[in-house]
């Protein structure tokens, strides 16, 4: 977003939430696939329409703790994303809380919320660019229906476990509503939430870390190479075990869900990162053919249709050794999680894709703010800092 203009929320969360999809700023808890970014941005949409809110911090907290159980209760595989759904009502809840809608104004805002639930896994299959918005549209949601509830239009009450609430709706009642409630104020959920150390889809990191640790104890030559085979779990598979050869939608999107394509940079070049993703990049010819080379199955064995691990890589050299990793738990879950200085070099590595430079000051700034979100008086102040 590059204007310091007076922007109104909606525009400022679908706006801020896309670009952030984009550029891959993605957290999720780690057995499912929703995300909280939606809330921290939603939250800055408020504050670019003028709202204070001196409780950002408690707000985000409720908002995330509820998007994490939400995505926890479900059992289904991704048919529709929780980006778009569960995330969106949460995103009201945050914003509700934010204008200090008193409670039954919150379950009013994520009622509202629930009349907008719609994303769903064909654009991913497709490999459409309006994938780019999912975020988006649950940010602005959020803002949306925070404010027609605070000017008294009612929502569903029960939009979670009502007859046609989103449970018995969207998930076809295969939920377990215990986790919605168990402890609730005793283990914070929120605390489980990953971030994701390269900007892929998540569904492939495990392959390539495998790729990586692979490339780097072995010196491997990709000219030396004979076969190259990708294991998944079924949820990682139905979104980034298509073949590189069959991938026909916008090459962006291919790009950042292909295992193969993914699994091809990495043994080419050691590292993946955003650049990796430029159309210019994905053209390269070396890349392309190398790509079109690996097979993608699935994990022996193992049929569990949430979880995104395990995930594991096996290169058959022509010298006829055979390099082997797999990996039970992806980086940046919190048994694994990233160092401070790693999300920091990945912040860092992001706003080189600003639309207009942000400085190491004004990153740095950025990253203080963000660390010490609890002492904001104002959230405008994160909004200043991010509006360039």
């Amino acid at each position: 977003m590059a204007t310091t203009d007076p922007t109104p929320g909606e525009d400022a969360g679908i706006t801020l939430t896309r670009y952030a999809a984009s550029l891959q700023f993605d957290d999720l808890p780690p057995a499912v696939v929703s995300k909280v970014k939606e809330l921290i941005l939603d939250s800055i949409g408020v504050a670019f329409a003028g709202s204070i809110a001196p409780s950002i911090d408690q707000s985000l907290a409720a908002g995330a703790e509820l998007l994490c159980r939400m995505g926890h209760a479900r059992r289904r595989g991704q048919e529709f994303l929780p980006t778009g759904t569960c995330a969106g009502m949460a995103a009201a809840a945050t914003a509700a809380r934010l204008i200090e809608l008193p409670f039954e104004g919150v379950l009013d805002a994520c009622g509202i919320a629930y009349s907008q639930c719609a994303t769903n896994m064909q654009p991913l299959i497709e490999g459409a660019t309006i994938k780019r918005f999912h975020a988006g549209f649950a940010a602005r949601n959020g803002v949306v229906s925070a404010t027609l509830a605070r000017h008294g239009l009612t929502g569903a009450q029960n939009c979670l476990e009502g007859r046609l609430g989103y449970y018995n709706l969207y998930e076809g009642g295969d939920y377990d509503p215990a986790n919605l409630t168990t402890e609730l104020g005793q283990r914070h959920e929120v605390l489980d939430v990953a971030i994701k150390p390269w900007p892929s889809a998540r569904d492939n990191h495990g392959a390539v870390e495998a790729a990586l640790i692979l490339a780097d104890e072995n010196d491997v030559n990709v000219e030396e190479i004979s076969e190259i085979e990708v294991t998944l779990s079924p949820n990682a598979f139905s979104l980034s075990g298509k073949l590189w050869a069959e991938a026909d939608g916008h090459p962006v999107v291919e790009a950042i869900a292909s295992a193969a394509y993914c699994i091809a940079v990495v043994l080419l070049h050691g590292e993946l990162v955003l650049d990796d993703f430029m159309e210019e990049r994905i053209a390269d010819p070396q890349v392309d053919q190398l790509a079109r080379r690996i097979r993608v199955g699935l994990v022996p064995g193992f049929d569990d249709p949430v979880m995104l691990a395990p995930q594991g890589l096996k290169l058959s050299m022509e010298d006829s050794r055979v390099l082997e990793r797999q990996i039970g738990v992806l980086k940046g879950h919190p048994s694994r999680p990233m160092t401070d200085a790693e999300i920091e070099r990945k912040f860092h590595h992001c706003c080189g894709f600003s639309a207009r430079p942000v400085s190491n000051a004004r990153a740095e700034e950025i990253i203080h703010a963000v660390r010490n979100l609890e002492h904001l008086g104002d959230v405008r102040e994160l909004g200043d800092l991010i509006a360039l």
